[in-house]
């Protein structure tokens, strides 16, 4: 297809996009005032599954047995690859909306509608592919969850954006693990005869302790933070059971499994000068995220083309699951700013401007930016062959 074929088709995604502008900002408002944990996005798939249904998506609820799973597709005359656009929508929990999933999932659906206007012209499908619980839950993720079960079968690209502070590719994000340690010692009265006791919190503070004391002997980019998750009952009881939660990230998977051994050095020590038992249990591993530069060319010549700002690659000192997909499946993210400056994240300055205008805005002009890039994979199949040879070989 010539270029400027290529061109009048993307023009006319924005236009379907801007005409969806009101209906799509509704959609994240909804999701903004419902915000729903990992895993119990029950209204947020339920709204977001309704208003594909009623624009021609063929909808599968329930993906691989995932309740507020799902995916959305449309599809051209002709067969060809799949470009699904990931819908994450979890909100956190205490905080709500304070990471823009809400804006995640309104563009997903802005692109997905501006892309299905071009498959008249092109072969293959768009696909919504909603991911439920991106942010840790003490579990694994959706992402890793869905692609043991193989659900990302059949789709040959994923594209997906961030909101954040700045517009920029996202280069890499951290791999990280996460870890439950429990402590088992032996009850006493705290007073009367501490010396029959085993203090598992004692084990606890220590392994924190040693943590702290690693942390000269780490690079500066690596992070290890916990919390107590289980102190004891009463300070007037040596607690037989005390537990923390511990994450480790790094740049890549290797470096944080070598930090997970030090940082069970740490707990064991902890449990051999406490003599309590110890039990470790790895509950969560995620990749870092593998940036490919031929789908980082279209994202920027995109923007560019819209005439918005991008700035350079940006390294995300944050994880995701999208990292354990980018891995598989030729993958595509980035930063799109709220327009609001310089923010906390996760907190409940990001809520109140994730549901201010400059950030709705926001969201539909990534979701132009989405669907731009889903017309150039579709229209210019060699760049998708080049996206898979860029991929890291097993």
């Amino acid at each position: 297809m010539k270029p400027r074929d290529i061109e009048k088709l993307k023009q006319r995604a924005g236009e379907a996009i801007e005409r969806q502008g009101e209906a799509l900002r509704q959609a994240a408002l909804y999701l903004h005032d419902h915000p729903e944990v990992g895993w119990h996005e029950t209204q947020a798939a339920s709204r977001l599954t309704d208003f594909l249904a009623e624009r021609g998506f063929a909808v599968e609820r329930g993906v691989a047995g995932f309740s507020t799973a799902f995916r959305a597709v449309r599809r051209s005359s002709r067969p060809g690859p799949t470009i699904a656009f990931l819908a994450e929508y979890d909100a956190l929990e205490g905080v709500g909306h304070g990471c823009g999933h809400h804006l995640i999932a309104g563009g997903a659906l802005g692109a997905a509608l501006g892309a299905a206007e071009a498959l008249g012209e092109l072969a293959g499908a768009v696909m919504v592919f909603g991911t439920p619980a991106e942010e840790f839950t003490n579990q694994l993720q959706g992402k890793i969850q869905l692609l043991r079960a193989d659900a990302f079968a059949g789709i040959d690209a994923c594209l997906m954006f961030h909101p954040w502070i700045f517009s920029a590719p996202i280069n890499s994000s951290l791999a990280f693990t996460a870890i439950d340690v429990t402590f088992h010692g032996r009850t006493a009265h705290a007073a009367a005869d501490p010396w029959n006791g085993l203090n598992a919190l004692d084990a606890v503070i220590m392994t924190f302790n040693g943590i702290n004391a690693l942390r000269q002997h780490i690079r500066p980019d690596v992070r290890i933070h916990g919390i107590i998750t289980d102190g004891g009952v009463a300070p007037n009881i040596i607690p037989e059971r005390a537990a923390a939660r511990f994450m480790m990230r790094a740049r890549k998977f290797d470096e944080v499994r070598r930090i997970l051994e030090r940082v069970r050095a740490c707990a064991e020590g902890a449990a051999l000068a406490s003599g309590t038992k110890l039990e470790l249990q790895v509950t969560c591993e995620t990749a870092d995220t593998v940036a490919l530069p031929a789908l980082q060319r279209l994202t920027r010549a995109n923007f560019e083309a819209l005439g918005l700002p991008f700035g350079p690659p940006a390294d995300w000192t944050a994880s995701t699951d999208f990292g354990d997909v980018s891995y598989r499946i030729p993958s595509e993210s980035f930063f799109m700013s709220l327009g609001a400056g310089s923010l906390p994240w996760h907190s409940a300055e990001v809520v109140k401007a994730g549901a201010e205008e400059p950030a709705l805005r926001a969201m539909l002009n990534a979701a132009k930016v989405l669907a731009m890039d889903g017309i150039d994979l579709l229209a210019q199949p060699e760049v998708l062959q080049e996206a898979r040879r860029e991929l890291p070989q097993a």
